[in-house]
């Protein structure tokens, strides 16, 4: 198997750790919750796991997300965030269909690392084109925390609308501040 390459991008190395800690410090910035860092050591286990082309989780010690036939990591990152819209923060708890989102945005998880492979795996549990996989420390989804670590957009840890928050949908003005935020974060993070 080899690192993804579309046309002439190529996610390997620093490419593809700015590529990931931009648009996860993006979504995180949104949810109260830190800027992650890169982590060689999860990106290592990530690159070995992701190598074997199984759709399926690792069962590692770490939190792990996985993308499978996106055209990039900010994408695969990005339909981890939109389980959002399944949340349910009145019941806040693991579900299949929102648990890539909140590790995504787990406050108390602090590193991450990541690798892509393009994959060909005709195995029923098999992963084909592009596969991603993320790990992180510490690890989300941890039963009993999810109403302390996964927070609406703009809600402090009082349950209060905070810095940034809005109750309805964002305007113009706070998108070009979260890009700015998002953008700050992502020169720290180099």
């Amino acid at each position: 198997m080899s690192a993804l390459a579309t046309g002439e991008a190529s996610f390997t190395g620093e490419a593809l750790q700015s590529a990931a800690l931009n648009s996860t410090n993006y979504y995180r910035a949104q949810h109260q919750a830190g800027g992650l860092t890169w982590d060689t050591t999860l990106a290592s286990y990530a690159q070995a796991y992701a190598e074997k082309c199984l759709w399926q989780h690792s069962g590692g010690p770490y939190g792990e997300n996985l993308a499978e036939g996106y055209d990039s990591p900010a994408l695969g990152i990005d339909a981890w965030a939109n389980e959002e819209k399944k949340y349910n923060y009145a019941k806040p708890k693991f579900s299949e269909s929102t648990g890539h989102y909140t590790q995504l945005v787990w406050k108390n998880t602090t590193t991450v690392g990541c690798a892509a492979v393009q994959c060909s795996n005709d195995a029923s549990n098999g992963a084909n084109g592009w596969y991603l996989v993320c790990e992180y420390t510490p690890r989300g989804n941890v039963a009993g925390q999810y109403r302390e670590e996964v927070k609406k957009p703009g809600e402090g840890s009082n349950d209060k609308l905070g810095f940034g928050g809005a109750p309805g949908p964002v305007s113009g003005g706070m998108l070009l501040g979260a890009l700015a935020a998002a953008y700050v974060l992502a020169q720290f993070a180099r």
